[in-house]
């Protein structure tokens, strides 16, 4: 239960934020028109040294980084369907007490798509669909992902846009059941982005992203994690670089029970066509 407790809390504490936190930029929860497309070249550094046991308390463990170059595509095949893909390469080391593992190649490759339904109460409601292949070992994943493994996933997407104090701000919700194969145990997800417009081209990022297991991995152990990620986009001068922004955040685990506590630090490149 107690890991029911903490996704809850932070969907509702994000739910309430965005209520307040409305926007007019179209982003994530909105539909491409059809032929406009978007894609998102990431690299990421993440780090680990410590561990959430099971009572939600920190403990010292081996050092654990990641590296990842990934590549996220959406694109409208028509004004109320939009395709979205992603494939990534990592490079992971472990340093258990003074020995080095490490391991690299393509780690996923993810395929979906999310269709519009309608607005009510000026929400835009959507389902969105996705299916991920895992094409390596996940080392930071407790349910012991493998190269293989198949997840897929059902989700509901809400998105609203207004101004408020002459600033156009917008909130995204997304709430998913993940199913996994080979016996992993299955997921929720409740991720909240919080976003504003406060100059030309610039747009802040604000992110709850809250995962929790339904059941036991083969170990014993339930797991759950909620992070907070920020992030600036920035877009460049349309007579130099049309279509183009740069993306600097980073993401840190501030609550979870039997996984790692890390942080990441990203530079994204963003092309809109």
């Amino acid at each position: 239960m107690e890991q029911w407790i903490g996704v809850r809390r932070a969907l509702l504490a994000g739910m309430a934020a965005s209520m307040t936190f409305v926007a007019e930029t179209h982003a994530g929860g909105w539909p491409l028109p059809a032929g406009k497309g978007e894609i998102i070249l990431t690299g990421s550094r993440l780090t680990a040294n410590e561990r959430y046991e099971s009572n939600g308390k920190k403990r010292w463990t081996s050092r654990y980084t990641k590296y990842e170059i990934s590549s996220y595509a959406e694109y409208g095949l028509f004004d109320n369907l939009t395709l979205i893909g992603e494939a990534a390469w990592k490079r992971e080391k472990t340093d258990f007490f003074g020995i080095t593992f490490e391991d690299d190649g393509f780690s996923r490759v993810k395929a979906g798509a999310r269709y519009a339904i309608g607005t009510w109460q000026e929400t835009l409601f959507s389902v969105q669909t996705l299916a991920t292949l895992h094409l390596d070992d996940a080392g930071d994943d407790p349910a012991a992902t493998k190269s293989g493994d198949i997840d897929a996933e059902l989700g509901l997407v809400l998105a609203r846009n207004e101004t408020l104090f002459g600033m156009n701000i917008f909130s995204v919700q997304e709430v998913a059941w993940r199913y996994r194969d080979r016996g992993r145990p299955d997921q929720i997800r409740a991720d909240i982005t919080l976003g504003g417009k406060p100059f030309d081209g610039t747009i802040l990022l604000l992110k709850s992203l809250n995962t929790a297991s339904v059941a036991s991995t083969q170990s014993g152990e339930l797991y759950r994690s909620s992070k907070l990620a920020i992030s600036i986009v920035q877009n460049l001068p349309e007579h130099l670089a049309p279509g183009v922004a740069l993306e600097a955040g980073m993401e840190r685990t501030i609550a979870g029970q039997g996984t790692v506590a890390d942080t990441t630090w990203r530079l994204g490149l963003w092309y809109r066509f």
